[in-house]
């Protein structure tokens, strides 16, 4: 009878343990799941402004892109679970400005001697279009900790950007548009924590224990001239560090 009794209070607490088992809520990241987030770091962008068309001589340089610069970075990122551990990602953005031209206001100077009254001469305004993207691709595996809310990851991404200026403009010393351009690549290992506030809200800190960059920078003042050319390759460490805050569905 004792026998029976016991055998009957194991099975009964071990339902219940498995029945709260089975409950309780589980955070780790599946197969299937997705994932957008918004984030928040340091980082610098390649980019060139478009040179005045009438100098004598040029001279360019190509600064190394490092997020030691400190400048802010915002972008949005989607996340695909395609393995049980493992995740495909992609980032970017996007951004285009444009100033429209504006026609030179001659004054009333005579020989070019100005006096006081005289109305002052204006110059034109440049026309210049601006355009700057960027996309990162990369991988990255999930692992458990201790902690069910917590996972620790690590993987690797690949990027480009590109930045362009064109100016021109009605004027004689404009002979068709004058261009800065700048492009580069970018290599680096990521590694980071993943907190989920919920099943669905998760929060993020990442950063890129090594990273290689190669960058080019050009310049065209005239149309039919060669390009002027520069580039650099820098080797980064512990850098780009983010914050992310992101929804999984």
């Amino acid at each position: 009878m004792l026998k029976r009794v016991l055998t009957i209070a194991i099975i009964m607490t071990g339902s219940v343990l498995l029945a709260n088992a089975q409950t309780k809520d589980d955070f780790t990241p599946k197969k299937g799941d997705k994932s957008v987030s918004l984030n928040l770091g340091v980082g610098s962008f390649v980019g060139m402004e478009a040179p005045a068309p009438d100098l004598s001589t040029y001279n360019i340089s190509a600064p190394q892109t490092s997020w030691f610069d400190k400048q802010l970075s915002l972008n949005f990122e989607f996340r695909w679970m395609f393995a049980k551990k493992w995740a495909l990602k992609a980032m970017g953005g996007f951004s285009f400005k444009h100033n429209p031209e504006y026609k030179a206001l001659p004054g009333n100077s005579t020989d070019g001697k100005f006096e006081t009254g005289d109305i002052p001469d204006y110059n034109f305004v440049t026309s210049k279009d601006k355009i700057k993207y960027s996309i990162v691709l990369g991988a990255e595996r999930y692992v458990k900790t201790k902690y069910d809310k917590l996972f620790f990851r690590y993987g690797g991404e690949f990027g480009f950007s590109y930045g362009k200026q064109e100016a021109k403009a009605n004027d004689e010393s404009y002979l068709g548009k004058s261009i800065g351009e700048a492009f580069g690549y970018r290599v680096a290992g990521v590694t980071g924590f993943d907190y989920f506030v919920s099943k669905a809200l998760f929060i993020s800190i990442e950063i890129r224990p090594i990273a290689y960059d190669y960058t080019v920078y050009n310049i065209r003042p005239q149309v039919g001239l060669k390009l002027l050319s520069s580039d650099s390759h820098g080797f980064d460490f512990l850098s780009n560090p983010m914050l992310k805050i992101g929804f999984r569905f």
